[in-house]
């Protein structure tokens, strides 16, 4: 059942249809009979009018010649005869061939390419038989021209029967409507009740229990995200102690054997990842929708992806590698609307990833450009790329690609592309993974490494709109 006005409207409105309908048949039956009862009724009393006249008699002055007239009703014919027999008048059309036994009946006899209504009576207050005759499609349709017009207005009241019901189930349900509306305008952060006034018995049970959802389902965020919080920044202390504490202890590892330098390094690595993977944490749990909402506001990428570049560098030079920020404009700033922090941690997460993942002297462009609807960000590389049959769980958590074993030298704990899936999800970016193919500056063609692609809903890129957030 997809939608439960249209499962009553129709149900409401078939039942009724059918109970018209069955209403209009059994009206229609029983007033034929009636009819038939009242024509036949008004047959016999014709009868009675033609064998009480004065003008057909028993006597041999008057042959029955004489009494051959034109019936005063066309489509009733009649013949009168004594009480032998004999026929002492008749209709002008009354068929000769027609032999009737003279008995009080009544009956249909054919005729003429016709069926006629035949009653038979003896009037013993003259001692005559009369046979009367009526077309029967002369009886049938004057009947149900009277008939129809009281069936009529049963029929043409179906459509304000219909209008009438469609009205009904749409002040019925206005209810479900409202609770509807409720929860859909609910933002993410907002888990407070639902309030309605007026709701009725069967929907009173269902609003207690999405409040009271609503209720547990906050507990459960508010206690996750200050467990993740209160975790994150309580490991963060003796992991900057450790680090510091290794950092010495490679200052002083002259003093040691290669082995134990070694352990040592291995150990420094441990450490670093681990301090990373509470820095990833932390950003996790910053990405929940509900931090978010109301925080969107005009940015531009353009700014943004410079401010990044810049801040990266660093790391971008120890890596000995290229980068190149291009825009397909160079006078458009490229505006969206979301969340800055968010952003600036999705582009973050790419970049660090495509400096990890690339090797020495490699290559990495980042492409700004728009069509009518969309601004699209190419994030690209010359790295190692990433296998088609394993880029549908680059974005699951703690996922690494050929698992920690073959990538242990480079520092990672699998969150970066979760964190991108989030916020991307956050914004309604569409994000796909593909592998590179560009030309550099240089004019060398990358045929190796990954390519994010982010579609962004276009927005007008007016400063004034950032005044208004």
């Amino acid at each position: 059942m997809s939608s439960i006005r249209l499962f009553l409207t129709i149900s409401i409105i078939a039942v009724v249809i059918l109970a018209n309908f069955l209403a209009a048949v059994h009206g229609y039956q029983e007033s034929m009979q009636e009819a038939e009862i009242l024509f036949d009724r008004k047959l016999q009393n014709y009868g009675d009018f033609i064998s009480n006249s004065p003008f057909y008699s028993d006597s041999k002055e008057n042959p029955v010649q004489e009494n051959i007239v034109h019936s005063p009703v066309e489509h009733i014919l009649y013949q009168v005869r004594d009480k032998n027999n004999l026929i002492i008048g008749q209709s002008s059309k009354f068929p000769q061939e027609l032999k009737f036994e003279l008995l009080d009946n009544q009956r249909y006899v054919n005729f003429d390419k016709a069926r006629w209504r035949a009653i038979t009576k003896f009037n013993t207050a003259t001692e005559r038989w009369v046979v009367v005759l009526e077309n029967q499609d002369v009886r049938y349709n004057l009947a149900e021209s009277v008939i129809l017009k009281s069936v009529y207005p049963i029929v043409l009241a179906i459509p304000t029967i219909i209008l009438i019901v469609l009205f009904i189930v749409h002040i019925g349900l206005k209810p479900i409507r409202l609770l509807a509306n409720q929860v859909e305008k609910k933002k993410a952060s907002n888990l407070t009740a639902i309030e309605i006034d007026g709701v009725p018995i069967e929907l009173e049970r269902l609003t207690q229990r999405v409040n009271e959802l609503l209720i547990r389902l906050d507990g459960s965020l508010s206690r996750e995200s200050r467990f993740a919080s209160d975790a994150a920044h309580e490991l963060r202390t003796p992991i900057a102690a450790l680090n510091l504490q290794m950092k010495n202890l490679l200052d002083e590892q002259a003093d040691y054997s290669i082995e134990s330098n070694e352990n040592i390094r291995a150990l420094s690595m441990g450490v670093s990842r681990m301090s990373h993977l509470v820095e990833q944490i932390l950003v996790l749990n910053r990405g929940n929708p509900e931090l978010y909402v109301g925080r969107f506001k005009h940015v531009s990428l353009s700014e943004l992806l410079r401010a990044l570049v810049i801040d990266l560098y660093p790391m971008i030079e120890k890596a000995k590698h290229e980068i190149e920020l291009r825009l397909s404009n160079e006078s458009d700033s490229y505006v969206v609307k979301g969340e800055e922090f968010a952003l600036s941690t999705l582009f973050k997460n790419l970049l660090i990833n495509a400096i990890k993942y690339t090797p020495e002297h490699g290559q990495i462009l980042i492409l700004i450009s728009d069509t009518d609807n969309q601004i699209i960000v190419k994030v690209m590389d010359s790295g190692i790329g990433i296998p088609d049959a394993k880029k549908d769980r680059i974005f699951e958590r703690f996922y690494r690609v050929d698992g920690d074993r073959n990538q242990s030298q480079i520092t990672g704990c699998g969150l970066g592309l979760a964190i991108v899936k989030q916020i991307a999800e956050l914004h309604h970016i569409k994000l796909t993974l593909s592998d590179s193919c560009f030309e550099i500056q240089s004019g060398k063609v990358i045929e190796k490494g990954l390519t994010v692609t982010l579609e962004f809903e276009k927005y007008s890129n007016s400063r004034q709109k950032d005044s208004s957030d």
